[in-house]
């Protein structure tokens, strides 16, 4: 098929869960149909040539959301490319979806990244009544919708009236189709890097900063986690926080706190996950799947997370790697860390990677 994919938002080099599980998508998908990208211009020409084509052509402005002008390219794209299939990444462009349904009469689907009126009503947001209906009518007028997990599309399913039969679920994708390999002397690397003594489990917690879920799950590190770890002197530690753009109050906290360090940005991710003994998930607020969870497991690392931060993953393909604790009790997370540190865990099933694998992924899709 020839599929004309709309990526409202810069996503190259992809970074982020959210840039990484976009560019994963369509990458694959353009290994078996004709794909074209219309997207924002990149930050960067700094990274992987696709194997679909970028047309990056929009301005990265707000305005570009009200631009009519868009709706113009993109029908004269259709034409020049002889389009099939439109695929919208979010909700944002639902009256460019609208538009082009009754001007092109193309088959038109869109990717739910989360149930977004419910991820800004749990941060707070006054106008999260607004989104709602602008995601029920945007949902409607596709012809099919995917979610990133099953209980975003039953939960749309229910709220937004949607008939079952035009959703189904495209999971947060990996590269991975086994275990693979650690990354050499990671333990030793990492500790030497961050001067970690040799006896010191490492517990993980990595995310992108500056968005307020993980800026919240750092300050959970700090102010619940790491003095309920200080009551068993006999465990011996140190909580390393990964990513960038962390607030500088919540980084001078970190730096108050022996027990606790902020390694910021890092260049080779896979070395921290592979010398963790522990990657933590606190996450208890935001919606959808929480990518950095299904990255670690994919890893075969052991993954101590809370319910909230483990909503979407399958886990009856995840062995017991996986451990789930609840919300908001501190002393469960606790004993369960130092459970897994001493603990000799199996691996991550293959169940795991064939649920996962972005070429199974594609290979279920109803397009």
């Amino acid at each position: 098929m020839n599929v004309l994919a709309i990526v409202s938002y810069p996503f190259l080099p992809a970074t982020t869960g959210g840039e990484i599980c976009t560019f994963g998508l369509h990458n694959e998908l353009a290994k078996t149909n004709e794909v074209s990208v219309f997207t924002v211009e990149p930050y960067s020409q700094k990274f992987t040539q696709p194997n679909f084509e970028l047309l990056a052509k929009m301005p990265f402005k707000p305005s570009r959301y009200i631009n009519i002008f868009v709706f113009f390219t993109i029908k004269k794209l259709i034409k020049e490319k002889r389009i099939d299939l439109l695929f919208f990444e979010q909700t944002w462009y639902g009256w460019l979806l609208w538009l082009l349904k009754i001007f092109t009469h193309k088959k038109i689907y869109i990717r739910a990244h989360n149930i977004e009126h419910l991820r800004f009503k749990s941060i707070g947001k006054t106008w999260w009544k607004l989104l709602f209906y602008y995601e029920k009518w945007t949902y409607n007028t596709a012809d099919k919708v995917f979610f990133l997990t099953e209980e975003d599309r039953q939960k749309a399913v229910e709220v937004f009236q949607l008939a079952v039969n035009k959703t189904q679920v495209i999971p947060y994708g990996i590269d991975l189709a086994q275990i693979p390999l650690k990354e050499a002397n990671a333990v030793d690397n990492v500790k030497q890097r961050h001067l970690i003594k040799p006896d010191e489990n490492i517990l993980l917690f990595y995310g992108t900063m500056g968005y307020k879920p993980n800026n919240d799950a750092v300050l959970y590190l700090l102010e619940k986690l790491q003095p309920a770890l200080q009551k068993h002197p006999q465990f011996h530690y140190k909580i390393v926080v990964c990513g960038k753009n962390l607030p500088l109050t919540i980084e001078q906290k970190i730096k108050a706190n022996p027990s606790i360090i902020y390694a910021g940005f890092v260049e080779n991710l896979n070395e921290y996950i592979d010398a963790a003994k522990v990657v933590l998930n606190p996450v208890v607020t935001g919606g959808g799947v929480k990518t950095k969870a299904i990255d670690a497991l994919a890893r075969n690392a052991n993954l101590v997370s809370t319910e909230s931060g483990a909503i979407g993953i399958e886990k009856n393909v995840c062995g017991n790697k996986l451990i789930i604790v609840p919300d908001n009790d501190v002393n469960i997370f606790t004993q369960a860390i130092i459970k897994t540190c001493d603990a000799l865990l199996n691996n991550v099933p293959n169940q795991f990677y064939q649920t996962y694998n972005w070429g199974n992924i594609i290979k279920r899709l109803e397009l």
